[in-house]
């Protein structure tokens, strides 16, 4: 049980990286805050952190409960907020391109940026995204998604970008929903026997009642 708890201390300290995506291109409502909760878990994430002798390629397998905050602007844009585990924080801008509607493919940008693994790097993203609502209650997503990491510290690895897509569904009514999600990322490395992809599912809870299941009100 010991060991358990030590390996999953680990896990969540050893530098998250906010590959799951868990929105749809809709903005949240002008003027409202809507929350979000992610769990993620990331297989062959690159290991921000190094020690003498460190593989500078090597991959680890990293669980994290993200936390995020997005305040509607206008009816085609809203400004974010994720905590990224215990280690780091990002801010995001969403832009809706195209509108929703029936029978409708919506789409929008997401872009960010911010700081993760207790600072070892900057984190920089940027997000196409798409959906085709099927019903209120149900709408699947999908898209393409780019992140790098800079390094800022001396013992911080300098991980290739990484890139990839996205599919998920979101589920339920617009004040309360689930998303599970599944990613692939591209990560080159140049180590025999190092894997280059990152493979993510994840599963986002958002909105607004979220908040009041909190106890937390605006």
């Amino acid at each position: 049980m010991r060991l358990s708890l030590v390996c999953l201390l680990a896990l969540l300290v050893s530098g998250c990286v906010p590959y799951a995506v868990g929105t749809t291109p809709e903005p949240a409502p002008p003027g409202e805050i809507v929350a979000s909760t992610t769990v993620q878990v990331a297989a062959g994430q690159p290991n921000l952190r190094k020690e003498v002798g460190d593989n500078a390629d090597e991959r680890v397998t990293t669980f994290t409960f993200d936390n995020g905050v997005q305040f509607g602007l206008d009816e085609h844009s809203e400004a974010g907020a994720r905590l990224v585990g215990s280690s780091g924080i990002v801010a995001t801008y969403k832009r809706k391109l195209t509108p929703s509607g029936p029978r409708r493919i919506a789409t929008a940008v997401l872009v960010g940026g911010g700081f993760v693994g207790l600072g070892s790097h900057a984190h920089v993203e940027a997000t196409l995204l798409g959906a085709y609502p099927l019903s209120p209650t149900m709408t699947p997503y999908g898209g393409v998604r780019v992140q790098h990491l800079l390094p800022l510290s001396n013992d911080a690895l300098s991980p290739n970008p990484a890139f990839g897509g996205f599919v998920g569904v979101r589920l339920g009514e617009p004040d309360l929903g689930i998303s599970p999600e599944l990613g692939i990322f591209y990560s080159s490395t140049d180590t025999l026997f190092e894997t280059d992809w990152v493979i993510v599912p994840s599963v986002t809870v958002h909105g607004s009642r979220l908040l009041q299941a909190l106890g937390i009100g605006f």
